[in-house]
C-alpha cells in the first residue's frame, strides 16, 4: 500500500495561488486530494507550502502537512514523507500532482498497482496517436506524453532528494530530469491524458468542465 502525497504551492508563476483557485465552489488542490480519496490506494497527505492550503484540506476532513521551501513538488513529497512516516512504514510513495482536477481514479490505481515491481522509480505516460499529411501520404506518429505521476520506492525518494536539482532540470524546468541517468526508471501506461491546470485559461476551462458537468 503506497503512502499518497500531493505536493501544492501558492507561488505558482503561471498561475497565481493555483491551488486555491475555485473549481465550482472548491479549491483546486481539494479536487486533486478527492481524487486520490476516491483510488483508495493508501493513505493520502496533502504537503503545501502554506497553512492555507492546509487549511483546506483540513476543512474537508483530510491530512495536510506544511513542509519548508523545496526546489520542486518531488522534494517536497520526501520533506512531507520524513515527517508523516518518520518510521519508513511505507515502501512505495505516490507522489500526484496537484494540478488534475479530473484525474480518473481507476487511472490512479492502475498507476498504483505498477509499483509494485518499480526499482527506484517509476513514472506515468499516455501514447498519443498523431496523424500527419505529408503531400498525399498519411503519415502515423505515437508521442509519448508525460503524466504527473510519480512513484518512489522510499531509498529512490531519498535519493532523488539528495541529488538536488541538476542544470538540466533548471534550465527547463521539469524535475524529471533530474531522476535520468541516475536513478532506475520505469514507465506504466494510462489510457489517456488527464487535464492539467496551470494557467488561466486551463482554469477557465476546467471550470466550464465542472459546471457542465453539474448540469
Amino acid at each position: 500500500m503506497p503512502l499518497v502525497i500531493i505536493p501544492a504551492r501558492l507561488k505558482s508563476e503561471r498561475l497565481a495561488n493555483k491551488p486555491l483557485q475555485l473549481i465550482g465552489s472548491d479549491p483546486l488542490i481539494v479536487h486533486c486530494w478527492r481524487r486520490a480519496m476516491e483510488a483508495d490506494i493508501g493513505p493520502v497527505w496533502v504537503a503545501g507550502d502554506s497553512p492555507a492550503i492546509a487549511e483546506v484540506i483540513r476543512a474537508q476532513g483530510g491530512n495536510a502537512v506544511v513542509t519548508g521551501d523545496a526546489a520542486c513538488g518531488t522534494d517536497r513529497v520526501a520533506m512531507a514523507a520524513r515527517i508523516v512516516d518518520p518510521s519508513g512504514k511505507h515502501s512505495a510513495i505516490l507522489n500526484q500532482q496537484g494540478d488534475m482536477p479530473f484525474l480518473n481514479p481507476e487511472h490512479l490505481r492502475t498507476f498504483a498497482r505498477g509499483l509494485a515491481k518499480m526499482t527506484e522509480m517509476a513514472t506515468a505516460y499516455v501514447d498519443l496517436k498523431l496523424v500527419s499529411i505529408v503531400g498525399a501520404d498519411f503519415k502515423r506518429q505515437t508521442l509519448r506524453s508525460h503524466v504527473g505521476l510519480y512513484g518512489f520506492t522510499r531509498p529512490g525518494l531519498e535519493r532523488f532528494n539528495i541529488l538536488g536539482p541538476s542544470l538540466r532540470e533548471e534550465s527547463e524546468r521539469l524535475e524529471q530530469l533530474r531522476a535520468v541517468g541516475v536513478l532506475a526508471i520505469d514507465f506504466i501506461e494510462l489510457p489517456h491524458m488527464p487535464m492539467e491546470v496551470n494557467t488561466l485559461e486551463d482554469l477557465a476551462a476546467a471550470q466550464q468542465i465542472y459546471s457542465l458537468s453539474k448540469a
